[in-house]
């Protein structure tokens, strides 16, 4: 029998879910999975997406309102897909995890390491599985650069990265407002994007040890045709210095306050050579060689978000089995962008243990604060 998914929201990402959804139907070996609800407290944004966007699942996915819905009933899914913005995570995580319900739940775990350190608690307590999905270090491409890196065999053990990001927003907002509200979000597109890029680092090079940072606001107020101008309070303008614990130093930097030409580079050097893309250079040659591919890579989805549904299953199987999206693994990848961000409040190098740890919170507590401050707003910027 399929599995029955139901996703909670659907913006932007969920796009990429189904396609992965579809993609494990592929998979040798894999169950079938059918999504069967979609969640959203407006209705009519949820019915245009099923019209849309899963018009060729048979049969439709029912719409529901109100994720509670799909807790117990004749809609309960097999897995819940948490696509909702970040400072709901907690909240509707809890709900499916106490229901048991697995629960494949969208990156960053928590609005705040405080709500991700609950996430990691509650799926110990409840015992039910749960992954966090980052497609930056899932998909047969991304795991193939990872393992390639981790041998250190053609460029030798990793020393020295650069990884920078820049868009130009126009003065417009990152797909929705809310992303550059930290009540919302966090920290705007620094941890929207940043997430993604400490995860990869972990799973490459281990363990950070220390941030140094820097940020700055350039735009407090944004504005586009169809929100109009709303004041914001994240950073526009990150930069870092990442200590590694294997030695490994990264120069990171992250802006959505660019104006003109974009920018994307990410390089790692070796003892012997770089990577940069999918080829790598040894000392002496001038000519990139591409990644050798693992003949093992076979059995791993090329999508990012069908390995993720895999995982899960992997572990609604086998408790035990080891995947890659755990959510330790990605409250640690959320606590390298904390610790760059308490690094910038405070003017302090900072260790990345001892915010993982909550002992350093003094930028969060600006994020909670925020976060009521909105509550007391009820701002809809969700419509």
């Amino acid at each position: 029998m399929p599995l029955r998914v139901a996703f909670i929201g659907c913006g932007q990402i969920a796009k990429d879910h189904l396609k992965g959804l579809r993609a494990l139907r592929e998979q040798p070996g894999a169950p079938e999975l059918l999504l069967s609800a979609v969640c959203d407290p407006f209705p009519e944004r949820a019915e245009a997406w099923v019209k849309e966007t899963a018009s060729l699942e048979n049969p439709s996915p029912v719409v529901v309102t109100d994720y509670r819905e799909l807790l117990k009933g004749p809609q309960r899914p097999d897995i819940a897909s948490i696509l909702v913005p970040h400072h709901l995570h907690l909240e509707i995580t809890e709900a499916f995890l106490h229901a048991g319900i697995p629960v494949q739940l969208q990156k960053p775990i928590g609005l705040g390491l405080r709500d991700g350190r609950r996430i990691v608690e509650l799926a110990t307590e409840t015992g039910v599985p749960l992954v966090v999905s980052e497609p930056s270090v899932l998909g047969r491409a991304n795991r193939n650069t990872i393992q390639w890196l981790r041998a250190g065999k053609e460029i030798g053990r990793p020393v020295f990265m650069i990884d920078q990001a820049v868009i130009d927003l126009e003065g417009g907002f990152f797909m929705t407002p809310w992303r550059h509200l930290k009540g919302y979000a966090g920290a705007g597109w620094f941890i929207d994007h940043g997430v993604h890029r400490t995860h990869w680092m972990l799973e490459a090079f281990g363990s950070c040890r220390t941030a140094y940072a820097r940020t700055r606001q350039l735009e407090p107020l944004r504005r586009n045709e169809r929100w109009g101008e709303i004041p914001v309070d994240t950073e526009d303008v990150a930069g870092a210095m990442l200590e590694f614990e294997s030695g490994l130093i990264c120069q990171w930097s992250v802006m959505s306050g660019g104006r003109g030409q974009g920018h994307w580079h990410v390089q790692v050097w070796g003892e012997r050579g770089s990577l940069h893309g999918p080829n790598y250079t040894v000392s002496g040659s001038k000519t990139p060689t591409p990644l050798p591919v693992p003949a093992e890579d076979s059995n791993l989805p090329l999508d990012p978000f069908a390995h993720s549904f895999l995982e899960l299953i992997q572990l609604i199987r086998d408790p035990k089995a080891a995947v890659i999206s755990t959510p330790a693994r990605a409250l640690e990848a959320e606590a390298i962008v904390y610790a760059s961000l308490e690094s910038a409040h405070t003017g302090q190098p900072i260790s990345v243990a001892e915010v993982l740890s909550g002992q350093h919170h003094a930028y969060e507590d600006t994020v909670w604060a925020a976060r009521d401050a909105l509550r007391a707003k009820n701002l809809d910027l969700f419509t």
